[in-house]
Formats: structure tokens, C-alpha cells, sequence
């Protein structure tokens, strides 16, 4: 039995282990535009969604992508990844309209390449309505309205 869970870690998760860190993007260049960010790529194995019934969860390891949070708007930006984050990625099959949404940086991964619990560094917590914030097409624009003003929660770590 051994044998066999060993052969399917080495041929079924072993090779997506592997393939799990993205290449990291530097700056974007230019003047931050939120809809021309390219989400889909940065979300893309690096984001956790848990239902809680009331709520879901959403955890983003944006590590990778931290150059582009380090910077005067930060906050504003890290407000357009959480949205961006929940109309990209709210599975369909769910209801609940409160969302929660961490934004973290994996410091450390194990020798499979798993992240380190204990090595994260949390950026910050949003709390929010999605049918309030991410209905329709339009989203807030967070360079004129404070994120602060716009969720129910926005704590920056």
C-alpha cells in the first residue's frame, strides 16, 4: 500500500507541486489601472476560496506580486485585488453575500513546496457585501473614495 501512495504522490501531485509558484511579475508599468491588472494570472493557484455558509473566505498568497503593493497607494490597490479577487473567483453554486477576503504573503514554503503556516505575513482584511460592491460592471474607484468607506471592514497589517 506504501508503495502505491508513494508512486501516486511521485505521478499525480508531486508534478502540480512542482508547477505551483508562478513567476513573479514585476512592476506593472505605467499608471495603475485596476481593469487592465492581469488578475487571472496572479490569482491563478495562489488563491484559496472557502465557503463558511454565512460567508466566504478568500485567501490570496500575493507574495509574488508584492512590488506592486509597495507603494504610496497601496491601499487603494489592495482594495481593487479584493474586489477583482471576488468577481473573478466567487464560485456560482454559492449564496452567501458576505465575503472575506485575506490578503497574505507566504514568506516560507516547506521541502514540497507547500506554504509555511507560520511564516505569513498578513497584509490585510476586507470584509464586504459582494452584492453591494462587485454587481454590475462598475466597481468603486477607490483613487476618489477611501477603501475604508466603501467595505465594512478594511484593516491593513
Amino acid at each position: 500500500m506504501k508503495k502505491w501512495l508513494g508512486l501516486l504522490f511521485f505521478l499525480i501531485i508531486a508534478p502540480v507541486m512542482a508547477d505551483s509558484t508562478p513567476t513573479p511579475t514585476p512592476l506593472l508599468p505605467g499608471k495603475w489601472i485596476a481593469s487592465k491588472v492581469p488578475w487571472d494570472l496572479w490569482f491563478k493557484k495562489n488563491t484559496m476560496v472557502i465557503d463558511k455558509n454565512d460567508y466566504v473566505d478568500f485567501y490570496w498568497n500575493a507574495n509574488d506580486f508584492k512590488v506592486n503593493f509597495e507603494v504610496k497607494d497601496k491601499d487603494a490597490r489592495l482594495a481593487d485585488a479584493a474586489v477583482y479577487l471576488v468577481k473573478k473567483l466567487y464560485p456560482s453554486y454559492l449564496k452567501a453575500d458576505l465575503v472575506k477576503v485575506d490578503i497574505v504573503y507566504v514568506l516560507e514554503r516547506n521541502s514540497y513546496g507547500m506554504p509555511d503556516w507560520d511564516s505569513l505575513q498578513q497584509v490585510v482584511h476586507i470584509e464586504f457585501s459582494r452584492s453591494k460592491i462587485v454587481a454590475g460592471n462598475k466597481y468603486p474607484d477607490f483613487s476618489m473614495i477611501p477603501p475604508e468607506k466603501t467595505f465594512d471592514k478594511f484593516q491593513v497589517f
